[in-house]
């Protein structure tokens, strides 16, 4: 969302006062009326990163979309790095009706010309079947065939494009949420409903208008506030929902976050560590929790490690040189060996669909879970359990009636 132009409080963009002199790219230059993509960040971000390693510096990249990070960090993580490897062709007509057809034509034509990956995602996960049949498409190669080439040449080497050396800005989770709420408590205060309000006069001169889950207008604080913003503004039941709807989309974002690094991320780098970390990817745990200990347990520490890192290249931040690190905080395997992915080459296996005979999802068809593990965590969450209660409820009710009604039958022959 920071590649958009203005509106810096709720794309949460750091403030300039803030920035003393540090150049930052890729930010805010991008109009409301375009949609922003993968490859047009990655074109922007390695030529920022190509002139900044041409003045010998050393780039930073922080946060972002982790789908974003994943393409510029590791290799052959996207649909255009695949096509670049096994060549590409145009979309015909009738696949592109497809490709934008509704996710149940997605999932049945996928599952159709491969079944093995049709497996690997929720059926009503549209955004990944689509990219999935893309790939059949525009490659001619099964997603699954490519899928396991490229894992096994990153068996043969390391998946980093750069020696890179990573941190994690971490904060205890109950801490996080309450310092997330305040955040939002504060945004609205320092001027973010100003920009929610210019967001809403484009949106509502905007013929059509835009879709808000696409570009700037997906931006958490956005839509959240809509119902406010189009019944005039003067409802304050209306404008505390907005708040609330905002502070959980962001909680929900913080908790994707880590997924991301335990899920995806850590695993990449724990594979990294079969190579000694000859090119980088060792994470480092900062300590943000208690924000009055920033200096020694974030800043100082952080700068120790980048500067071994720096100055002796990936194999000089050794568990012996680096302060305290991952290893001291959380045990470096043992942490990593925690992470679960579905990424791995036996993830195949975890990829069976599982649909449960009493839990319903948002459009009231039966709930599926992808993977054994989503399955035992959605077969011991509070919802399915109560399900089964009122199922086996609604059972013994009826049961109990129905023997109520033989016997007033029973009764009623014997008169």
């Amino acid at each position: 969302m920071q590649v958009y132009k203005r509106v810096p409080i709720i794309t949460n963009k750091h403030p300039i006062a803030e920035r003393e002199g540090v150049p930052h790219h890729v930010m805010d230059h991008v109009n409301w009326d375009e949609e922003y993509f993968i490859h047009r960040y990655s074109d922007e971000a390695n030529a920022a990163i190509e002139r900044i390693h041409a003045e010998n510096k050393t780039p930073i990249i922080i946060g972002g979309t982790h789908y974003y990070l994943q393409n510029l960090l590791f290799k052959n993580k996207t649909v255009g790095e695949m096509e670049q490897t096994y060549g590409k062709r145009d979309v015909t007509t009738e696949e592109l009706q497809i490709l934008d057809g509704p996710v149940e034509q997605l999932f049945s034509t996928l599952e159709k010309v491969d079944p093995l990956i049709s497996h690997k995602f929720h059926p009503k996960d549209q955004r990944k079947l689509r990219r999935a049949l893309e790939i059949y498409y525009t490659t001619g190669q099964k997603p699954s065939d490519m899928y396991q080439e490229q894992k096994l040449e990153e068996l043969e080497d390391t998946s980093l494009k750069f020696n890179t050396l990573f941190y994690w800005i971490y904060c205890d989770p109950d801490t996080l949420r309450d310092r997330l709420d305040k955040r939002v408590d504060a945004m609205m205060t320092s001027g973010a409903l100003d920009e929610i309000k210019e967001m809403n006069a484009v949106y509502q001169a905007s013929e059509p208008k835009p879709d808000i889950t696409t570009g700037i207008w997906q931006v958490i604080g956005f839509k959240e506030f809509l119902p406010w913003l189009e019944n005039g503004q003067s409802d304050q039941k209306l404008f505390d929902e907005g708040v609330d709807r905002m502070k959980i989309r962001t909680r929900q974002y913080a908790k994707y976050q880590v997924k991301w690094i335990k899920k995806l991320l850590g695993v990449e780098l724990f594979k990294e560590s079969r190579f000694n970390y000859k090119y980088g990817g060792k994470l480092y745990l900062l300590d943000a929790t208690d924000l009055s200990k920033w200096k020694e347990n974030v800043s100082d520490r952080g700068l120790a490690i980048a500067e071994e890192f720096i100055n002796k290249g990936p194999l000089g931040v050794s568990q012996e040189q680096a302060p305290e690190n991952l290893t001291s905080l959380l045990p470096l395997t043992d942490f990593f060996e925690t992470f679960n992915s579905n990424k791995t080459l036996q993830a195949s296996n975890n990829w069976k669909h599982y649909e449960c005979s009493v839990c319903v999802d948002a459009k009231g068809e039966p709930l599926v879970a992808v993977g054994e593990q989503s399955w035992e965590i959605h077969q011991n969450s509070r919802r399915h359990k109560k399900k089964l209660q009122s199922k086996e409820k609604r059972k013994r009710t009826e049961e109990f009636l129905r023997q109520y009604k033989k016997a007033k039958d029973t009764e009623q022959t014997d008169t």
